[in-house]
């Protein structure tokens, strides 16, 4: 073992990278300790944003044609696929907060001031790549929100001055979205900015090696001697360490929880034509989004393109407009004030353009959904049968039917349809058993039934009827639901059921997603999607 150990100090120089990276003093943090584990908690979280990242690509195909169908392919297919594109969508918001959190903390503790202001600007070029990154992931499910978010994000990019056009060409690849605009998001972020973010974090990382911790701000004056502090200390390995380790676990737990229960949402593929589409980006850029309401007109671009450039180029040159030695916040009154309310601002812009309704608002729908559309459209099954009116008269009507079918039943009649009706004339089909449950999804989105009717009944009837009609049921304070399935699928009755402000922020009608179960909401929105005005 010492000989082995004496092999790889000649040749990697172990002993010596351990002094530097683990053995280094740092100044004891005090009471601020656990806020020095952010930038910790961050790389680890772009470490895990690379591995799913990676994961995911191996099954993604960056084309138009595919894209989308690649995605529901991870998500109903793939081994886990749910769960890693569910890690890798929450990890890019946790990779945000703890940028955002990071900074935050440095800018209280006026660690930017010398000799950390090369430090601060690389930080602040970091935060605009993760920015980078969560913009070119939009477009990549090649879905609704991909499409209409990204052209409102490329429409914005064309109102900066001189090359703000041509800019927005190049993003898009030509004057519309499309194969090329894919393309090129594709190969920027999997590429171009990760790479740029992984040379820069390594950048970041000596220079905070190399100029050490900052200690915590004092209000001495003058302040302690930061070699002193040092040599005080202790060790960074294992005291640091340590708390770097348990945020990073409270983290991850966290962005599984999430993954595990929220996932990724796949909306509907793309469809250039739906001017009825709201596009809404993601949270960190909803300030920027509201901000554009307060500019109408030909003064958008101040909310575009001028205040965002003002607001970096502040950050970006603070530690040479502050060069003070005083770091206590309460020794900064006039930077802390200005700090305060921009922080003030975005929050208050963040929060509503949260608020603020959506004209028509969208529901993600179940992957199994999708793809049973997807099914139905390929197999030409509109050829024979009918939905919502429109379609042939061959067959039966699908929603009428499957109204008053159970899954078991039409499972059994996609197998062999003449054993279940002797007179049929639809074709065996020889489809899997996972690609007639997406049909079946799609059929109980569109045409609902499948329910119990008697525990529907008794939800209908205790927590309902005193405000809605149904039949000859009930009382008329609010709509009538004996036709709602004719006007709105199951997956909007059930997010409405259990929050109906989220659709409809002046909705009177109280949350139910507390008092009942998921499995009682969803059994009372396909039974409410199969009132169609029929018996």
């Amino acid at each position: 073992m010492h000989r082995l150990s004496k092999w790889v100090q000649e040749r990697l120089g172990w002993k010596d990278i351990r002094e530097t990276l683990l053995d280094r003093k740092i100044p004891s943090p005090g009471r601020w300790g656990w806020l020095y584990t952010l930038g910790s908690a961050t790389l680890a979280v772009f470490i895990l944003q690379v591995v799913t990242g990676t994961l995911l690509g191996m099954n993604y195909s960056p084309s138009p044609d595919h894209a989308y169908d690649s995605i529901r392919y991870i998500m109903t297919q793939v081994p886990m696929g749910s769960l890693i594109r569910g890690l890798h969508k929450w990890g890019a918001t946790a990779m945000i907060v703890l940028l955002l959190l990071h900074m935050l903390r440095i800018y209280v503790m006026a660690s930017y001031k010398r000799p950390r202001e090369i430090t601060w600007m690389v930080g602040i070029i970091l935060l605009l790549v993760g920015f980078g990154l969560g913009f070119t992931g939009y477009l990549l499910p090649w879905d609704q929100k991909a499409y209409w978010a990204t052209a409102v994000g490329a429409n914005i990019a064309a109102q900066a001055p001189f090359f703000g056009p041509m800019i927005a060409k190049i993003l898009k690849g030509g004057e519309e979205l499309g194969a090329l605009t894919l393309t090129r998001f594709y190969g920027l972020h999997v590429l171009v900015l990760p790479i740029t973010m992984g040379l820069l974090i390594g950048a970041h990382l000596f220079l905070v090696i190399y100029h050490g911790i900052s200690a915590p701000p004092s209000r001495k004056v003058p302040p302690p001697d930061y070699q002193d502090l040092k040599a005080k200390g202790k060790p960074f390995y294992p005291h640091s360490i340590f708390k770097d380790v348990v945020m990073v676990l409270i983290v991850f737990a966290i962005i599984f929880f999430l993954a595990l229960h929220y996932g990724a949402g796949l909306e509907d593929p793309v469809n250039p034509n739906d001017t009825s589409y709201n596009p809404r980006p993601e949270w960190y850029f909803l300030f920027l989004f509201q901000m554009l309401k307060l500019f109408p007109g030909k003064w958008e671009p101040i909310a575009a393109v001028v205040i965002p450039t003002l607001i970096v180029a502040f950050l970006f040159f603070l530690p040479l407009l502050d060069r003070r030695e005083d770091r206590h916040p309460l020794a900064r009154p006039f930077w802390m004030g200005i700090g305060s309310a921009a922080l003030f601002f975005v929050i208050w812009l963040s929060y509503q353009g949260w608020k603020s309704p959506l004209l028509n608002p969208q529901i993600e729908k179940n992957p199994m959904v999708l793809q049973g559309k997807k099914l139905y459209d390929d197999l030409r099954c509109s050829y024979c049968h009918s939905m919502k009116g429109e379609g042939g008269t061959i067959g039966p009507d699908l929603i009428q039917t499957v109204s008053t079918r159970s899954d078991e039943w039409i499972m059994e009649h996609f197998k062999k349809p003449r054993a279940k009706v002797a007179q049929s004339m639809m074709p065996e089909l020889n489809l899997l058993d996972e690609e007639i449950q997406a049909l079946i999804a799609y059929l109980r989105e569109v045409g609902g039934g499948g329910a119990s009717v008697t525990s529907a009944m008794k939800i209908y009837v205790e927590n309902c009827q005193d405000c809605h009609r149904l039949g000859k049921r009930g009382e008329d304070v609010g709509p009538n639901l004996s036709q709602i399935g004719s006007f709105r699928e199951a997956s909007w009755i059930q997010n409405y059921i259990s929050n109906p402000k989220l659709l409809n922020p002046d909705s009177v009608m109280p949350e139910f997603g507390t008092s009942l179960s998921k499995e009682e909401i969803e059994n009372m929105a396909r039974f409410l999607a199969g009132q169609k005005g029929m018996p």
